[in-house]
């Protein structure tokens, strides 16, 4: 099967990422809390990411099993990080679909498609653009520690604070500086301020699929205001 008919689209990873901020915020009945995760289980095997999947699937049932722990302390902890975890681990899954995306100008077609005003989508797509720029830049940082010899490993560097942040933070704030000016000229440049019809190399299109998970996110909202 065409993998094509199997992703998601972008509004629809961006509805999810919102909802799983509410549940994170506010407290949801945990019924619809145990069923948003469900479908976004379901939603991680739809695009295909099986080990992201399994790796979410083996926390749940880590903390699941925390009454086969003989020490009483140990229980505490773990009752206290699977409360933890409850919270964050439906944002952490529609972040692992919303990357599922392979170019950030998927997100800003959908953006755009949105009608999002254009003071919200320039510093928007400017911030989307500028994680992983950054991350290459800590990548390119950290090699050339390694070539100077100054980290001939992680450990080197991380279990020793002063150093951690006199060779790797230091740069890297410096570095992100350039890296932000160079991101705001680049979107300039590409006549993102213009108010002209734009065209994208990315038609994007709601199918089916697409529909139905924004039924059943829509169902699990209206659920949660029906039960207070």
């Amino acid at each position: 099967m065409n993998k094509k008919h199997l992703a998601i689209d972008p509004r629809v990873s961006l509805v999810y990422l919102l909802f799983a901020s509410l549940l994170l915020i506010f407290p949801f009945d945990f019924r619809i809390q145990t069923a948003f995760l469900v479908t976004v289980f379901i939603m991680l095997l739809f695009v295909g990411k099986y080990r992201q999947f399994i790796v979410y699937l083996v926390l749940v049932c880590l903390f699941k099993v925390d009454w086969l722990v003989g020490n009483t302390w140990l229980q505490v902890l773990l009752d206290f990080l699977a409360i933890g975890l409850a919270r964050l681990l439906p944002l952490l899954m529609t972040m692992s679909l919303a990357m599922n995306l392979k170019s950030i100008g998927q997100w800003q077609a959908a953006l755009a498609k949105m009608k999002v005003p254009q003071f919200i989508l320039i510093p928007l797509i400017v911030c989307i653009r500028f994680i992983p720029t950054l991350i290459i830049e800590g990548k390119q940082i950290w090699q050339s520690l390694k070539y100077r010899g100054l980290a001939p490993n992680k450990r080197s560097v991380l279990f020793h604070p002063w150093r951690f942040f006199e060779y790797f933070i230091i740069p890297l704030l410096s570095s992100s500086e350039q890296v932000i000016m160079d991101l705001s000229s680049s979107s300039l440049l590409r006549g993102i301020q213009s108010t002209h019809q734009k065209t994208s190399i990315y038609p994007l299109q709601l199918r089916l699929a697409d529909y139905l998970w924004f039924g059943i996110v829509l169902g699990l909202l209206g659920g949660q205001l029906w039960m207070r």
